[in-house]
């Protein structure tokens, strides 16, 4: 029987061997800063292959243009006269880094131009096969979006994933930061899953697995599927997003979902745990506010500044209990995600997540973290690598992970702009009934290493191996872990 718990002295073998490693990778990537800084700068071909015309410089009659500004702005093929003449009246200096920055920014994600506009269309079929439930997933991820502005005018991503065992995975997604001629936008979220292993382990920190109750070869087994249920859990989601001043905004949520949970074997752990009693299936609708800071360079992938969002949802006290049987539970989520550049290669990222979860709480409630990112619970590709997902819950629970982000290299290829990317983690979490019972000691910690993919700086393909106190583990995701 494995009982879960913080093993400190397999946690700092674990670490101090991946340390070594990335040690390596550091001093590789500060070498290839020094002496091959020109490999990751899109020269002037890229950006004629990308679309942009080149153009002679435009000088200033009292001002000269300096050898590495010249150089720059060699590189991404020179900028269209009228903005480089406006701007460099005033500042030539400021026109030119403001002009090559968007000339560089467009030529990495622009694939093709209709009309006046700059889109681009990413996608790459799934074909996984999975171990643990020794099955293969298969789908297909599309993404489409208008770059005319910063971020994206509107981003569009599709995603559906099926399964040898069962499993059903389909989501649709509409982005649009700001609508123009107003200081809103909206968020749109359409999905029906049917998740043939989710997972329950028992409420607490401590709580014990026994993977021997699974195992059909000894003596104390239940039921293979003894800790899994199958949720099925169509839901819709609408967000209205209103900028206030700067890097602050506010979005208020309406969400409907409806929730049915059933036993995967025989036996299930959730019914002889009696996690079900007194709890509602069926139809939900909630409300949801949040308030965010974001500060960051890019929100599909951060280099610098800074991401804070306080989320507060209800289904308790509105409107949808005229209509349905109401669930009565409120949830509290804060994120805080900073990220700090160590260098023309490295960044630094951290990210901590405190939620709690308040009334008659929905097993399905409790398998998630909410806000405006919603991941799996404590354990899993999004929140504690390592571990299993879902595999620590409680009213209060809380996250961190550290990441040492390293690009190793860019270029172009077929007209695709290519990062590729080394991470080394840390992870910890940990849940209780209450805020006071939390403590440092009561963290669950694990460690790894990663691949990242960025395919014209919007995509993100993510490969994890975490190795955790219970188990080690991969994960394969399509976007960053924050």
């Amino acid at each position: 029987m494995l009982k879960s718990g913080p093993n400190v002295s397999g946690v700092i073998e674990r670490v101090w061997k991946t340390v070594r490693v990335w040690a390596g990778l550091v001093c590789l990537c500060t070498a290839q800063q020094l002496f091959s800084e020109e490999s990751v700068q899109p020269s002037a071909l890229d950006s004629l292959q990308a679309g942009e015309t080149a153009a002679p410089a435009v000088t200033n009659k009292d001002s000269t243009k300096s050898p590495a500004s010249a150089s720059r702005l060699d590189r991404v093929g020179g900028l269209p006269g009228s903005i480089a003449g406006g701007v460099g009246n005033v500042n030539p200096i400021a026109a030119t880094n403001q002009t090559i920055d968007m000339a560089r920014w467009t030529a990495r994600r622009k694939q093709l131009k209709l009309g006046d506009g700059n889109y681009g269309f990413t996608g790459l079929p799934i074909l996984i096969y999975r171990p643990a439930s020794k099955s293969w997933s298969y789908g297909v991820r599309l993404q489409w979006a208008d770059y005319e502005r910063r971020p994206y005018r509107y981003k569009l991503t599709f995603n559906w994933v099926r399964s040898t065992a069962g499993k059903v995975s389909l989501f649709g997604r509409l982005r649009v930061p700001r609508i123009s001629g107003t200081g809103f936008g909206v968020r749109l979220f359409v999905a029906t899953t049917r998740d043939v292993r989710a997972r329950y382990f028992g409420l607490g920190n401590g709580s014990v697995f026994d993977p021997n109750l699974a195992d059909p070869n000894h003596a104390d087994f239940i039921d293979e599927n003894y800790y899994f249920y199958v949720l099925e859990r169509p839901r819709a989601i609408m967000s209205l997003l209103r900028h206030i001043h700067g890097p602050v905004s506010m979005s208020a949520g309406f969400g409907l979902e409806r929730s049915e949970i059933e036993p995967r074997g025989a036996r299930s752990f959730y019914l002889d745990d009696g996690a079900r009693e007194g709890v509602i299936d069926g139809v939900t609708g909630f409300l949801s506010l949040t308030m965010q800071w974001d500060s960051r360079d890019d929100p599909t992938i951060p280099k610098r500044g800074a991401f804070h969002e306080w989320s507060y949802e209800t289904s308790r006290n509105s409107l949808i209990g005229l209509f349905f049987e109401e669930i009565d539970f409120d949830r509290y989520t804060l994120t805080d995600s900073r990220y700090y550049p160590l260098g023309e290669r490295l960044n630094l990222a951290n990210r901590v997540i405190f939620e709690g979860l308040k009334g008659s709480v929905p097993l399905y409630a409790f398998g998630e973290i909410g806000g405006s990112r919603r991941a799996k619970g404590v354990g899993g590709g999004d929140t504690v690598r390592g571990f299993d997902s879902q595999r620590f819950t409680d009213n209060i629970r809380t996250v961190t992970n550290t990441e040492l982000r390293c690009r190793l290299h860019a270029h172009r290829l077929k007209k695709q702009w290519l990062e590729w990317s080394g991470v080394f983690f840390v992870d910890s979490g940990q849940v209780s009934p209450g805020v006071s019972d939390l403590s440092l000691a009561g963290n669950h910690w694990s460690s790894g290493t990663g691949l990242r993919l960025y395919w014209n700086a919007d995509f993100v393909v993510r490969l994890d191996l975490a190795f955790g106190d219970e188990r080690g583990s991969a994960s394969f995701k399509y976007r960053n872990i924050f």
